[in-house]
């Protein structure tokens, strides 16, 4: 595991200093960095401007190697919108060198990708926790709070049933602003949106995507959602002690299930849903058997069953 606390004033230093710690090989065991596929440097990447058509202004193809055997790839765009631009985040089977980033092999083929939407010329203190096979990306703007999950989920299946169960998730999707308030502007713990444009998309094993919601127009519809966000738990888990202190912390693995087909894909690798708790503050760090997690609540949102954790160690 390893995990990042720093400063950016822009977007672009924000990923440019997320992937230089990421293809750091210091900060992971030997030959579990993740890999710069493109550009050649993220220099390259820094030193690029914003298309003014476009609004482009950089592109980056990664590629962790899971428990070694692996190859996830993962891309990074940067678009901005005038006052606001957007961390784009897109999934691949593989990488060839002939394609845009739009359209290596395998990639989301939905009209929207998820993103981290932030407004311009704002500061912004930004955690980092990444292994092998995922990361997860938190950034605060003043008192909300942007998260994206990148990588493998841990998969309830033998290994050849479900290989590459990759899965990108925001906290909104192409065209949410970063001030939005509505259902649509909400991390990929209780994603929102509607038909295939939502916050959570995950890989499928026969290579399709498939959209990932429980907030929004007709929740369920999406076919996958998050447990145990979606039931509402404020009045449900807050119940199994009535003493409620910072020790009695009570933290559920954050699952996928599809609701075609009715079954469980899998959990979030390092995140908790936080119950048992009435005194939750974003930036608390908790300690669980010894180890640390760091709470965060779902963009702006104070609601009781809104907050969640993720590993710090």
């Amino acid at each position: 595991m390893a995990c990042l606390e720093f400063v950016a004033n822009n977007v672009k230093d924000l990923v440019k200093q997320s992937v230089e710690f990421l293809i750091d090989p210091n900060n992971f065991a030997p030959g579990m960095a993740w890999q710069l596929i493109y550009p050649a440097t993220v220099q390259v990447f820094a030193s690029e401007s914003y298309d003014l058509q476009s609004g482009i202004g950089g592109e980056i193809i990664l590629k962790g190697v899971g428990d070694g055997e692996d190859e996830i790839y993962i891309g990074i765009q940067t678009k901005n919108k005038g006052e606001q631009t957007d961390i784009r985040f897109n999934g691949y089977a593989g990488y060839d060198a002939g394609l845009e980033w739009v359209e290596q092999p395998g990639c989301i083929y939905h009209n929207t990708l998820p993103i981290i939407p932030l407004a311009d010329n704002t500061r912004m203190t930004c955690w980092l926790s990444a292994n092998s096979s995922r990361f997860i990306l938190t950034v605060q703007m003043s008192t909300q709070y942007e998260c994206a999950y990148i990588g493998f989920v841990k998969t309830v299946s033998v290994e050849r049933q479900y290989p590459y169960p990759l899965v990108i998730g925001g906290s909104g999707y192409d065209g949410v602003g970063w001030s939005s308030t509505s259902d649509v502007h909400s991390t990929f713990i209780n994603p929102g949106g509607s038909g295939d444009d939502t916050t959570l998309r995950i890989r499928r094993p026969d290579g399709t995507w498939r959209a990932g919601q429980n907030k929004g127009g007709s929740p369920i519809a999406g076919k996958l959602c998050v447990w145990p966000q979606n039931t509402k738990p404020t009045n449900v888990l807050t119940v199994l002690d009535n003493n409620l202190t910072i020790e009695n912390v009570i933290m559920f693995p954050v699952l996928l299930y599809e609701c075609d087909q009715p079954g469980i894909v899998g959990e979030f690798d390092g995140m908790y849903f936080i119950g048992n708790r009435e005194d939750l503050s974003s930036k608390d760090t908790l300690i669980h058997e010894g180890k640390p997690y760091k709470v965060f609540n779902n963009v702006h949102r104070r609601d009781n069953d809104e907050y969640f954790a993720f590993e710090w160690f």
